[in-house]
């Protein structure tokens, strides 16, 4: 009993090394351990931001962004949170877009609301937004868009869209 208590100190100290000694320094403009890329710059996440719409700002690969940042789960990233941007150039598929906080933007920042509605929809329980953009033939992204909805999973039952 004595020697396991003796034991305990040293072992919570190793734990704590595992732990903590981890962490590697970010340096921007070079070449970081965890991908091998070129770092382009640094970006801060903000409320609503995904790591689709940040590699839309800058052209760049959400996966690369990901395993840069060492990323575990890609849909859960916190505002205030500092990420390397690699270089990795991508083409991704149509959808929101964030304000580059570095360099040359290469998409413009999004705004919400402001469209003209041509309906106003009246969600019902079990309606997903992908259901209501076919059902009236407009784009998703731009019905989110119009109607400020930054996660594309969550619309609530009874709030009013407007259709563009």
């Amino acid at each position: 009993m004595t020697k396991t208590l003796w034991q305990l100190p040293l072992l919570l100290a190793t734990v704590g090394l595992l732990a903590f000694g981890t962490s590697r320094p970010v340096v921007a403009g070079s070449a970081a351990s965890a991908g091998g890329w070129d770092i382009l710059g640094e970006h801060t996440v903000k409320y609503g931001e995904t790591l689709y719409c940040i590699g839309r700002a800058y052209g760049v690969d959400p996966w690369a962004i990901a395993t840069q940042n060492d990323v575990t789960y890609p849909d859960l990233i916190y505002p205030g949170t500092a990420l390397d941007i690699p270089n990795v150039p991508a083409t991704l598929p149509a959808g929101p877009v964030r304000a580059a906080q570095f360099g040359d933007a290469q998409a413009e920042p999004s705004t919400c609301g402001g469209c003209t509605c041509r309906w106003t929809h009246t969600v019902s329980w079990g309606q997903t937004l992908s259901w209501i953009s076919i059902y009236y033939g407009a784009d998703m992204y731009t019905v989110a868009q119009c109607n400020c909805i930054h996660n594309l999973n969550y619309i609530r039952a009874g709030a009013s869209l407007c259709i563009p």
